[in-house]
């Protein structure tokens, strides 16, 4: 199986009998490698292996107890599909309540929600669904018309975790995990690291307590799981999980630095668990040990005047409110056309004015369209604006009879300043 998290992250596992026995249990034929070990074993071993980690973590940092209501929020991906599974099979006894927040991002949201749903019917998890647009009238894919536009995934951030807050309370849920892993935690730690940014690292730690009364704890079962090893497991346990990714996932310094962490583990595997322990035993102690530090710890926390969240801001206003405030502003949220809005839309404009691009195929439908090949979206981003440059002034329209292949290129223009439609559909 191929996982497919962006162009420049991809895993894939190949099941095959190796021609000697597993090397734990000596008896079963090996089928897999452990990656961060460098042994080859069998599916039970492997399975046993993965989950003695993740509850050597949940005891070694006491992230729960069994009378706790804990809540797994779901994205659809391999992580939390794995999260969710792994408490389930550890923790029987245990409360688990299952959450999904459908963002309405067009193409993604939605699929990613049928595969959360048959995660928790295989796994017998009572699922709550959260849907953002129906129950605030907004998607993360408006902010592409706020200055937010090339931040979508901060934008994204700081809703999810707003939304986290808000759900747990009304659940009743005592703990909130996550599906943060290994990777996930040391290329962030570097990251914030490099920025100068000592405080946000505190909260990288792998249980995080309440903040006021009523909050919630969080937790991070995986935090020292790393991710290829995560996925090898959700492919051997037939887990459902997405295999597309999110149209706004860019290639963000994180990311750079989970790269980097990559290529230095090719020559020393530990390396994310030697990071791993100096933050936690060196850097993050020290950090909390500082007076300033100490001395924000004893400052009353402030509720949101909008919301009546807790926030950090001075202003009593959270990074939530504040963007949904921007999106107010924004009269027009348009990104999609169906043909008859398109036609509606096109019969009073120059044809000068106008270009159509045709995604994958040609079509009589638009007989001055212009073809193009959705691999032009892997593209650097230099060449793809390059090509584009001559019809900036123009109003551009795109269609595929598969809309999310033309809605791609609809996001990635429109962040770089085109006006841009997507031809939802097409009917006479």
């Amino acid at each position: 199986m191929k996982y497919i998290k962006s162009d420049y992250e991809v895993f894939e596992l190949e099941l095959k009998s190796y021609p000697f026995p597993c090397k734990l249990c000596k008896k079963e034929q090996a089928i897999i490698e452990i990656p961060s070990q460098k042994i080859k074993v069998c599916k039970d071993c492997y399975n046993q292996f993965f989950e003695n980690r993740i509850k050597k973590a949940i005891e070694s940092y006491k992230m729960f107890k069994t009378y706790d209501k804990i809540g797994v929020f779901l994205s659809g991906g391999k992580d939390s599909a794995t999260l969710l599974a792994v408490l389930k099979k550890l923790y029987p006894e245990v409360a688990l309540q299952g959450i999904y927040i459908n963002l309405g991002i067009r193409y993604y949201s939605d699929k990613a929600e049928e595969v959360v749903i048959k995660l928790c019917k295989k796994l017998n998890v009572p699922l709550y669904i959260y849907n953002l647009p129906k129950e605030e009238n907004f998607r993360i894919d408006d902010f592409i018309f706020t200055y937010f536009k090339n931040k979508i995934c901060s934008v994204c951030g700081a809703i999810k975790r707003y939304l986290f807050s808000k759900i747990a309370k009304n659940l009743g849920l005592t703990v909130i995990a996550t599906g943060h892993h290994l990777d996930d935690t040391v290329s962030t730690m570097l990251n914030l690291f490099f920025q100068g940014d000592f405080e946000s690292l505190v909260k990288l730690e792998p249980v995080l307590k309440p903040l006021y009364t009523g909050q919630a704890t969080k937790i991070k079962p995986l935090y020292t799981t790393p991710e290829k090893e995560i996925f090898f497991y959700a492919v051997l346990n037939e887990l459902p999980i997405v295999n597309f990714v999110c149209p706004h996932a860019d290639f963000t310094s994180i990311k750079k630095k989970k790269k980097f962490l990559e290529d230095l583990s090719k020559e020393n595997r530990q390396i994310k668990y030697q990071l791993l322990s100096v933050f936690l035993k060196k850097l993050i102690p020290l950090i909390k040990s500082h007076p300033q530090y100490k001395e924000k710890l004893v400052q009353p926390v402030n509720i949101c005047i909008k919301c009546g969240e807790a926030t950090s801001s001075s202003d009593q206003i959270c990074s939530r409110c504040k963007r949904i405030a921007l999106l107010n502003k924004v009269s027009d949220k348009t990104l999609e056309l169906s043909y008859q809005e398109f036609l509606k839309y096109v019969e009073k404009l120059d044809k000068e004015k106008i270009a159509i691009f045709v995604v994958n195929e040609e079509t009589d439908i638009f007989p001055n369209a212009i073809y193009i090949s959705s691999e032009f979206l892997n593209v650097s981003k230099r060449k793809f604006l390059k090509f584009f440059k001559p019809y900036k002034d123009k109003i551009l329209f795109f269609y595929s009879s598969d809309p999310k292949q033309s809605y791609l290129f609809v996001l990635k223009l429109k962040k770089a300043g085109f006006k841009v439609f997507n031809i939802k559909s097409v009917s006479f």
